[in-house]
């Protein structure tokens, strides 16, 4: 290990903001590690905006340029204007430990009582809570402080959290809850390049236009987050919460060339970024947002057919061939009465005071849509409780697994004995909430010939794309 060391003691900053010179210097340097040349790394499998696997995380084998194993033709670069707008990812948050590594030369500053600054290569930092501020372990140094740490790449090697590298820049601090947070500072391109072969897969050049739809819609949510989450630390949570991010290790050819190609482009309504929400799989028949969460209406999230036409046969949707377009599931009495104590608080639109001591009746009261359940009663000896829409999922979990359920577009058969349910089986389409893009319908589309424009009119109708004002500066 070589340790190139620089420590310089200044005036305390709490607020944990660069110094003028410094935050230039620091734009300048995240801008030039941006533009490395660096080989694409094994993708993971394909995971839909709901963790479903779509078409089984594999790509697409369709006929064509992709089938035959074209790939794009040279490495990702960003346009010469830039990175677009930095974005502040949670990738921790009241962690107790961080550990902050990076391959290649960075630079580190700790801001305290007074400022420290340093630059080292092939190093690991190790923080831990400690009192009112976090120790700091690694090269050099072993310290308390009470503010913020910034580390940063000086060459193309990315910074890693836990073993997980990521491009752009990380910064460490107390969170609110009393743990350490992590964050990921990175343009907003290069956040997109370990976004979307998360989201959509990793895909043959065949599907381009769905994966440049998928590029849009995740660039145009990002922007319509700002801030959102954490009260402001942050804007996005790196997991499905919000869009499901995996740093460079899941970057693919197939998307960084659609995210080069869309580069800047946003869907708007009127002149506003739009709430670009989508899921795995519709099941034939896309959501309106008021059905599925306790939130207004959105014109361009509206219920409609997936199916060519705007027919109403769903076995011809476009996302027909999703593995969840259909599926069914079975509960044992023992199973459902397990998820009623565990998951009733946490779910229902009522207070719920105790576990309830049994089931006797489990029931879709009112459908919305095309059959999605808009409220599921529970009857117990203790009273009858609804929940509402999506949060159906989160009480009928799978059996076996603490996964959600696939979808709130199903249909019940209880079986009951001596008063209380035996048995349940539900049986339903589609993954996801279904509001919005339906990204196996989009892979449908493209596959069909249709372009990325015409996918994102299809599902966010009435939107245009257009490029913000000083995307690029």
């Amino acid at each position: 290990m070589s340790l190139l060391r620089h420590i310089e003691g200044t005036s305390t900053r709490a607020s944990g903001t660069y110094p003028g010179a410094f935050l230039r210097l620091f734009a300048a340097v995240v801008l030039i590690c941006s533009c490395q040349v660096l080989a694409s790394c094994t993708a993971l499998s394909g995971f839909g905006r709901d963790e479903a696997a779509l078409s089984g995380g594999a790509s697409h084998p369709s006929a064509g340029a992709g089938s035959s194993g074209d790939s794009v033709a040279g490495d990702y670069v960003p346009t010469e204007r830039g990175d677009g707008p930095l974005m502040r990812v949670g990738l921790a948050e009241d962690r107790t430990e961080v550990r902050v590594s990076c391959a290649g030369l960075c630079s580190v500053v700790l801001y305290g009582e007074t400022t420290v600054r340093m630059t080292a290569e092939d190093a690991e930092w190790v923080f831990r809570v400690e009192g009112r501020g976090f120790h700091v372990s690694g090269p050099e140094v072993n310290t308390v402080i009470g503010g913020t740490a910034r580390i940063a790449p000086l060459s193309d090697a990315p910074v890693a959290i836990d073993s997980v590298a990521y491009r752009g820049e990380m910064e460490i601090f107390l969170s609110r809850g009393g743990g350490l947070s992590a964050v990921n500072i990175v343009g907003l391109e290069s956040y997109l390049r370990g976004v979307v072969p998360r989201e959509i897969g990793p895909r043959e050049l065949a599907d381009l236009e769905a994966v440049k739809a998928q590029a849009v819609a995740a660039r145009t949510y990002a922007l319509a987050r700002g801030g959102g989450r954490s009260a402001g630390d942050y804007d996005l949570h790196a997991t499905v919460a919000d869009q499901a991010y995996g740093g460079v290790a899941v970057e693919d050819p197939t998307a960084d060339r659609a995210i080069f190609e869309t580069a800047g482009s946003v869907l708007y309504y009127g002149d506003t970024p739009i709430n670009a929400y989508f899921s795995s799989c519709c099941g034939g028949w896309t959501s309106a947002r008021e059905d599925v969460w306790e939130l207004p209406a959105e014109p361009y999230l509206v219920s409609q057919s997936d199916v060519p036409g705007g027919g109403r046969n769903l076995d011809g949707a476009y996302c027909s061939a999703s593995p969840h377009f259909t599926w069914e599931v079975d509960w044992s009495g023992s199973e459902i009465l397990a998820l009623v104590r565990t998951r009733l608080r946490e779910t229902a639109s009522a207070p719920v005071l105790e576990p309830p001591s049994a089931v006797r009746d489990i029931r879709i009261a009112e459908t919305s849509g095309r059959g999605r359940v808009e409220w599921l009663e529970v009857v117990t000896p203790e009273g009858t409780w609804s929940v509402f829409a999506d949060r159906v999922r989160w009480l009928l979990r799978r059996p076996g697994s603490d996964s959600i359920l696939r979808s709130a577009w199903f249909e019940l058969d209880v079986e009951k004995q001596g008063g209380e349910v035996t048995r349940v089986t539900a049986t339903g389409r589609g993954y996801g909430h279904g509001v919005g893009m339906c990204q196996n319908g989009a892979l449908g589309m493209a596959r069909r010939g249709f372009s990325y424009r015409r996918i994102l009119e299809h599902y966010y109708p009435g939107t245009r794309l257009d490029s913000p004002a000083g995307y690029w500066e």
